[in-house]
């Protein structure tokens, strides 16, 4: 299955359905929108930047993710979930959209209950070669 590194706390948003928008400078490739990918959450040092209106979201979806989101409490160099890619477009009206990068549109996040730790990540998409359940409730 193909995955995707992002950098916390934007992979866990993502994979707990709260950020609808992945935000890069490349357009998604027309071959992967449909598609279901794993998260994953890059070892790389964290980004804390966040709105009023994107802090808002978070705070009225778990307070556990606004403990983490301030503490960087997030797992990193692990597998956490997947998601769909829906669309890939620019201005997209989300609030979490960047202007002048694309924006892909994500749906049907799946957090896993157990990260798969001690994963290396790469640019780009990526194959992962792991026996791994897409949803919560495999095992």
């Amino acid at each position: 299955m193909k995955a995707i590194s992002i950098k916390q706390p934007w992979a866990s948003l993502i994979a707990h359905g709260i950020k609808d928008i992945e935000n890069r400078t490349w357009s998604c490739p027309k071959k992967y929108l449909g598609q279901r990918v794993l998260i994953h959450a890059s070892s790389s040092k964290p980004v804390f930047r966040y709105s009023i209106n994107q802090y808002d979201i978070i705070r009225k979806s778990s307070q556990s993710l606004i403990f983490n989101c301030t503490y960087d409490g997030f797992p990193k160099g692990a597998i956490i979930g997947s998601v769909v890619i829906a669309d890939c477009v620019q201005n997209h009206p989300s609030v979490w959209a960047e202007k002048g990068v694309w924006n892909w549109v994500l749906k049907d996040a799946v957090l896993f209950d157990k990260p798969i730790r001690d994963v290396k990540g790469r640019l780009g998409f990526w194959d992962c070669n792991l026996d791994i359940p897409i949803n919560k409730s495999d095992d």
